[in-house]
């Protein structure tokens, strides 16, 4: 099938992928427990007639269809499907409806655009031969998603060869309104995290010079550390850390006896992350004995870089080409830093997440991630769908055979 019809049949769709998006963005739920959002999927495929991967009980969904056109790849195609603790501006007649909790970053787009895709190929499975996955991911907000599916089988009977994924919104930049993005660099980061824990005996507020001060210890470390990537790290690498979140002490004339501060460090090389990890190690030990405070310190990898391959970004970068143009696709050369799990699904397999802005302020879409006025401009789903669907067509179709 050419990019025109393929553009032609889902341009029709578009009507049901507002629908579903709309229905999901309803019920936002939290990390692994979906158990509203899975059974919607579920009852979305089963009304198309689209089956699910034998044997799978792990968390979320995942849907699988045979094409009709003899042997081929098993192409995946992943969405992320959770939400996040956030309450929602009112007034939206499909805002949501579990009070403190809402989809604040397009997840419930990306299951719309998804379940567009397999729709598209479930009807043309006699022009293409191969496996179609669909995995449905939870937690990718606060991770853990991607690798929990990994374990419990999602990438098996039978294993993908390539991987599929894209974010909503504006997420990338340099995307303006319905323009798709395709990168070759690491285009989103490495997440780690770290606690720390300054402690000393306590005492009286009066009466300093008696005892070591965490608190003193902890606002120290946290200004110290603020400094370590512009004095450690080559400024043409890129890379944050921050503390975000710090806890000590009950009453003003009371030097307590612990200070806890938890902060994220984002890279995009792993020699930077390596580099980073050594330098908050240093920065807090030292920093507790000038203190004479103890400490308890850990850092926790949390997950790598997102990296496509060249070989389907091309491929990918030439579907959303061929389906709308050149004004409408740009190659992204501006990282993000912000994290997401699909890259435990491409360090396992050849793929491209891409972008989709969907951010649209003339018309009163702000898609200003993790906000209470997070929105999306639905217009632009379809284009999505289309470029999940004629990207796995060509990969049905034996584009990248070695």
């Amino acid at each position: 099938m050419d990019a025109t019809e393929v553009r032609k049949q889902i341009e029709l769709l578009q009507p049901r992928l507002v629908e579903w998006r709309r229905s999901l963005h309803r019920i936002p739920e939290i990390s692994f427990d979906l158990p509203r959002t899975e059974s919607a999927l579920r009852g979305f495929l089963e009304q198309e007639g689209i089956g699910l991967q034998p044997g799978y009980d792990g968390p979320g969904v995942v849907a699988l269809i045979e094409g009709g056109a003899g042997n081929g790849p098993v192409v995946a195609i992943r969405a992320d499907i959770d939400a996040l603790e956030i309450q929602e501006v009112p007034g939206r007649p499909y805002g949501s409806t579990h009070p403190g909790r809402m989809h604040a970053c397009g997840h419930d787009a990306h299951a719309a655009m998804a379940l567009g895709a397999a729709l598209f190929l479930q009807r043309n499975r006699e022009k293409w031969g191969g496996t179609l996955k669909v995995l449905f991911q939870p937690a990718e907000e606060t991770m853990g998603g991607a690798q929990r599916m990994l374990e419990c089988g999602a990438f098996g009977n039978p294993s993908p060869d390539f991987v599929l994924g894209l974010h909503i919104g504006n997420i990338f930049e340099e995307l303006t309104v319905g323009q798709v993005g395709v990168g070759y660099i690491p285009i989103m980061a490495a997440v780690d995290s770290f606690n720390c824990t300054m402690t000393a005996a306590g005492g009286h507020g009066a009466y300093p010079h008696t005892t070591a001060d965490p608190v003193l210890a902890a606002s120290s470390a946290i200004t110290q550390l603020h400094t370590v990537v512009s004095r450690s790290v080559d400024p043409i690498d890129t890379a944050v850390i921050t503390v975000g979140e710090i806890h000590g002490g009950n009453a003003r004339n009371i030097i307590p006896t612990e200070v806890t501060f938890r902060g994220t460090v984002r890279t995009l090389r792993d020699g930077v992350r390596d580099l980073l990890e050594a330098r908050i190690r240093e920065v807090l030990e030292y920093t507790a004995n000038v203190h004479r405070c103890g400490y308890e310190f850990n850092y926790t990898r949390i997950n790598p870089v997102v990296q496509n391959n060249p070989r389907v970004s091309d491929l990918v970068r030439q579907a959303a080409l061929d389906l709308l143009g050149e004004a409408e696709v740009r190659t992204l050369v501006k990282p993000s830093l912000g994290g997401e799990d699909v890259a435990f699904f491409l360090t396992r397999t050849p793929g491209c997440y891409f972008g989709l802005s969907a951010h649209n302020p003339e018309a009163g879409f702000l898609s200003h991630h993790h906000c209470p006025v997070f929105d999306i401009d639905e217009a632009v789903l379809w284009r999505g769908s289309a470029v999940f669907s004629l990207s796995a067509l060509r990969l049905f179709g034996g584009a990248l055979k070695d």
